[in-house]
């Protein structure tokens, strides 16, 4: 007899606050990592975002002091990839779910609390506003696995500059919450989120939508992500992935048997 199977449970709890929708990544014992399913489950939000009127304010957040640590490197190294097509087709939904945040005609703001990783960034980066905890840090770690944080780094330079995020992509440094309010990162540096929150409700509720999204249009044409940013970047991180032996330095780390950047003997 075959039984029915339980439902997966979904990676992202929502929540509707007033003329907020609330979501939240639920899935900290793996760090909120950036699978196939948590992008899929965060596109299907956007939807619901933009197609509602009720909703002003999309907020994505973590909790257990993760927001999000990047790949998911499990997915990663145990998923079968036939080709170069394959392999795009599979890393492109990140990258168009980063341009939605920053497109899509309504406010789309990142409330951190915690550890943020790789593509972690690239959710705050994309997003229009960040409100962060003192206690928050923040980490490029890309290269220190043969990787490139290409998808996310046309969009980190767009809101801190070259040389921070070219800095932060060498040196792989953690960076504090402070620092990166100084390098224009976060917005809002408080310790009482929901205040924070609650703040902006009452300030977006003051605002026209239409008027917040013409205006996000028009500050996205002046440092658009066009089709040729896409491409540039979806081809390097395919690049990197590509490369046996980047995979196999994953691999060994996923396993514990060393650091990804050690040679085998």
């Amino acid at each position: 007899m075959e039984l029915n199977k339980a439902p997966s449970k979904s990676p992202i709890k929502q929540e509707v606050r007033g003329t907020m929708l609330l979501a939240i990544m639920d899935k900290p014992e793996t760090g909120n990592t950036l699978n196939s399913a948590m992008i899929q489950c965060m596109h299907k939000i956007v939807d619901r975002f933009e197609v509602d009127s009720a909703f002003k304010v999309l907020a994505l957040c973590g909790q257990a002091s993760i927001f999000c640590e990047g790949m998911d490197f499990n997915e990663a190294t145990t998923t079968t990839v036939k080709d170069m097509s394959s392999l795009r087709t599979r890393i492109l939904p990140f990258w168009q779910l980063l341009a939605r945040f920053a497109s899509v005609p309504k406010m789309v703001v990142s409330v951190i609390d915690g550890r943020v990783s790789a593509g972690g960034l690239g959710l705050a980066a994309a997003s229009d506003l960040v409100i962060s905890t003192n206690r928050s840090n923040f980490l490029l770690s890309e290269l220190m696995f043969g990787l490139l944080p290409a998808i996310i780094a046309p969009f980190l330079v767009r809101r801190i500059g070259w040389q921070p995020a070219w800095r932060m992509t060498l040196t792989a440094k953690r960076l504090d919450a402070k620092e990166m309010r100084n390098l224009n990162l976060i917005d809002d540096l408080t310790d009482d989120l929901d205040n924070a929150l609650r703040r902006l409700i009452i300030r977006a509720n003051r605002m026209d939508t239409r008027a917040i999204g013409a205006a996000k249009e028009y500050f996205n044409a002046l440092e658009p992500m066009d089709v040729i940013a896409e491409r540039r970047a979806v081809d390097a991180i395919c690049a990197r992935i590509g490369d046996p032996q980047v995979m196999e330095g994953i691999r060994r780390f996923v396993h514990g048997n060393g650091l990804p950047w050690s040679k085998s003997s």
